[in-house]
């Protein structure tokens, strides 16, 4: 029925005096151009990772895309001269017509459409742009090596409070644009940073609205398969060897301690030792009070989680049954990256996932009161 009121509703947008184009137009000029240069369509994934889409020749001084695009996408148009890239200029790829105009200067670069999407998105990175300028200076704070511990988690605070503003005003703005292409956009890079209220909220919206997103599918599918991990769900218990060769269940450090985080890591993990002075932080300010951890490794070698272990000064439970990516528990918790972590309390509630750096410390010291 949702889907049926979604094709009615683009069926009758012609009646009210807007009809979809059905293909894009990129012309483009530059400062630099020359009759010949080869120019490419691209999109940029990863670590600058290039994917040429499409290319085209500069002739009499422009060049010129044209094609269909189903819903939007931020991708790049970018000049290639002498082997190498010399400019990259972010348009908004749909179905309109675009000019693009390239400067000598990179740091300049003017887009003109009528496109719909393209709007949104300006619009969208002047909240963006509003939010980040009120984080600033706690930020700074944050990442200035001279303050305090103290001063930090302090600060850190702040951040996260706006943070919490920051994504209700996106999730709003979402749920006043519907059904436009970019609000699927904004939903991938922002569904996971939403509380559950907030994903429910905008996930009915888009169910009403915009059935056919291509992320309402997606996210609709993992909450599927993660609803017995959310959080306010009930922990999943299960047993490891510790690194002595005993048994060490979940279970039992849950129900001996006010909170329990469950740490996801492993010896070669580069971002799991970044992460671990704030994990050793958080149990040194909080242990005494009733804060409890249990490392879970994805090592394969014993060797080398037994050393990480105490190379990184980590005090409390291990465990691990030494099998990387196919561990048990990591399974049991769809864990697909590492660091990762879930807090439980003694009610063996899960309380919060993949908590970092100063939020982590943050979240236990209120939690813990």
């Amino acid at each position: 029925m949702k889907k049926l009121q979604y094709l009615v509703y683009l069926a009758l947008l012609p009646l009210f005096g807007f009809v979809p184009q059905d293909h894009y137009t990129i012309r483009g000029t530059g400062e630099d151009l020359k009759n010949g240069d080869t120019v490419y369509l691209c999109d940029i994934q990863g670590f600058f990772s290039i994917k040429k889409l499409d290319s085209t020749i500069v002739r009499n001084g422009e060049y010129c895309f044209t094609g269909s695009y189903n819903g939007c996408d931020i991708r790049y148009v970018m000049p290639y001269q002498n082997g190498k890239f010399t400019n990259f200029i972010s348009i908004m790829l749909e179905n309109a017509d675009i000019t693009v105009h390239s400067f000598s200067d990179k740091r300049k670069e003017t887009v003109k459409t009528g496109g719909e999407n393209h709007r949104l998105w300006q619009e969208f990175k002047k909240l963006q742009s509003k939010w980040n300028e009120l984080s600033l200076p706690y930020k700074i704070i944050v990442n200035d090596t001279t303050s305090s511990m103290d001063a930090k988690l302090h600060a850190q605070h702040v951040v996260d409070s706006l943070t919490v503003l920051q994504k209700a005003d996106e999730n709003q703005f979402m749920l006043d644009h519907l059904p436009a292409a970019f609000c699927d956009l904004i939903l991938g890079s922002n569904f996971k940073s939403f509380t559950p209220e907030q994903q429910k909220k905008v996930m009915a919206a888009f169910g009403e609205k915009y059935p056919d997103s291509r992320n309402y599918k997606r996210f609709s599918s993992e909450m599927k398969r993660a609803g017995s991990l959310a959080e306010g769900q009930k922990f999943i218990d299960f047993s490891m060897p510790d690194p002595d060769g005993k048994s060490l269940s979940i279970g039992e450090i849950v129900k001996k301690n006010k909170l329990t985080l469950v740490d996801f890591w492993a010896s070669w993990c580069g971002p799991c030792r970044q992460e671990m002075p704030n994990v050793v932080e958080a149990y040194n300010r909080y242990h005494a009070k009733g804060f409890e951890i249990v490392g879970v490794s994805l090592d394969n070698k014993h060797d080398a989680w037994v050393k990480a272990i105490a190379s990184l000064n980590m005090p409390w439970p291990q465990m691990s049954d030494l099998k990387a990516w196919q561990s048990e528990g990591a399974k049991l918790y769809n864990v697909k990256a590492i660091p990762a972590n879930v807090l439980i309390n003694q009610k063996g509630e899960i309380v919060a996932r993949d908590l970092r750096g100063l939020t982590l410390i943050n979240r236990v010291g209120e939690l813990i009161k």
